[in-house]
This record gives C-alpha cells, structure tokens and sequence, in this order.
C-alpha cells in the first residue's frame, strides 16, 4: 500500500504562512499498514486564548473549580509533555485553561486521532479536521507499528520547546486500569529527554449540563511534579503490567500509577 505524505517546506512547522502551506511538497513512502497524511502545524494560541476566559469563568461560577499543582508546571522550562488521564471531551481546553492567561506555555499542543476514529462521534464534522489542528490537535497514525512515524508531528513540537498534552489511555477511560495505556508518552520521553508532568482530572466523568448549571458538579485538576523517563523506564514490582506489552506500554502503565496516584495530594 503507498502512503502519502505531505511535509512542510519550512522546519519550523508552527511558523508556516499560508502561502508556504499551499506550496506543500509531497513525496510517497511504501508501507503496508494504513494511509496516512501530515498536516502543518499551524499557530493555535488565538484560538486557545479566545476560549480560555469563558470556559475558566464557566467553570469558577458554575462549578466547584480547584486547580492543584499547576505551580509544578508553570515553573518548568517549556517543552514538557503533558500527560493526563481522559475521562471528559473538556480534558485538553481543561488543561490549558488551568494554566494563567499570560503563560509562556500556552499554546498547548495535543495529541489526538485521525478524522475517521471519530465518525461515529454526534460531533464527527468538527473531530479530528481543520477545527482540531486549529485548536492544536494533530494526530497520532496507529496501525504503523513505528512510534517515531506515528507521532513525528509531536517529535517536532517537542524538539521546539512546545509542550505537548498527550492521554496515555489513547482514549476516554475512566477507570483507573493502568495497564491499558499506549505507549507513545513513554517514546515521546525517552526520544525526546523531555520531562513528564503528570495530570489527574477528577469530578467531569459523568458531566451534565443541568448538575453544570445547578453548581452540583466538583472538578478538580491535580498537576503532580515533572517525572523523567527514567523514572518510569524500570522494573517496579507493585505495578500490575502484562508481560507481553513492549517496554514503552510497560512504562507507560507505571506512568498512569503515578497519575492515579495524584487523587490522594490535597
């Protein structure tokens, strides 16, 4: 099967003019997995500053809103990976709108699926296209059995000092089962040397408008301090892995201990 893919002219993916943009080259790459297509990145901080006041003020007047820890990520130098549990479709604008309107992080940069593994979603004409990568979504490519190809959009982001927001459980999971994480946040650390910050988000699993506007709903985002690669790169007899994972799984579900382990800081 011949897969396409579109590149960039300049390195610098987040400073590509729509002219660049439209002056694309493309060169073709034999795989027999599945099709895939590169976008270029292109600049989400307007977008991400635009929704950052209603939504954090939404939260503050409606909701029982606590921020803990995010001192343990605006003190850290940029081009962190952001790695969370995902239990809401709010998570990535929750994580961004936690961090002040100023930030030197902000624009955050994510990691989501390609358009077809939302069609089935009420929102499939806004997942996974234009709307996401203007909002600093790109997608990770599963199936290639190759993490450096699958996440080369997020590889180039960290390598630029973006920080990266990543769900180690690859989609919405609220349980706290550890060993179902993917592997790429443990690839992404130990490729790239950059520092883990961990998130835990509690209270929005069953969120409803009507509990919303009532002020019934608690939701509390934990950010625990920055975890290097090695930390999880290890053999950790209380963690509960399955032997037939690779090593990047096996770190990551040590990973998700760490961040369910975030429910019980105060």
């Amino acid at each position: 099967m011949i897969i396409v893919i579109i590149r960039p002219i300049c390195k610098d993916y987040t400073m590509l003019s729509q002219k660049q943009i439209d002056h694309l080259s493309t060169r073709m790459v034999e795989s027999s997995n599945i099709p895939i297509q590169q976008y270029p990145l292109r600049m989400p901080s307007f977008f991400q500053h635009l929704s950052w006041a209603p939504l954090r003020w939404s939260m503050k007047l409606f909701c029982s809103f606590k921020i803990v820890g995010i001192e343990n990520l605006t003190s850290s130098k940029r081009g962190v990976i952001i790695a969370s549990n995902h239990i809401s479709e709010l998570d990535p604008m929750l994580i961004s709108c936690c961090l002040p309107y100023f930030s030197s992080h902000l624009p955050l940069y994510y990691v989501s699926r390609v358009k077809d593994f939302y069609k089935n979603n009420r929102l499939s004409f806004l997942y996974g296209g234009e709307f996401f990568r203007l909002m600093g979504a790109y997608p990770a490519y599963s199936g290639l059995k190759d993490y450096k190809q699958a996440l080369n959009h997020h590889l180039a982001l960290l390598n630029q000092n973006k920080d990266v927001v990543i769900f180690p459980m690859g989609k919405k999971y609220t349980q706290n089962d550890p060993t179902k994480a993917r592997g790429g946040v443990a690839f992404l650390a130990k490729e790239t040397k950059s520092p883990i910050v961990p998130v835990l988000i509690q209270g929005i699993e069953n969120f409803s408008f009507t509990a919303f506007l009532s002020g019934k709903q608690k939701l509390t985002i934990t950010f625990g301090k920055p975890i290097n690669s090695d930390e999880i790169f290890i053999t950790n007899e209380n963690t509960t892995i399955n032997n037939g994972r690779n090593e990047y799984e096996k770190a990551a579900s040590i990973l998700m201990e760490k961040i369910f382990q975030l429910a019980k800081v105060k």
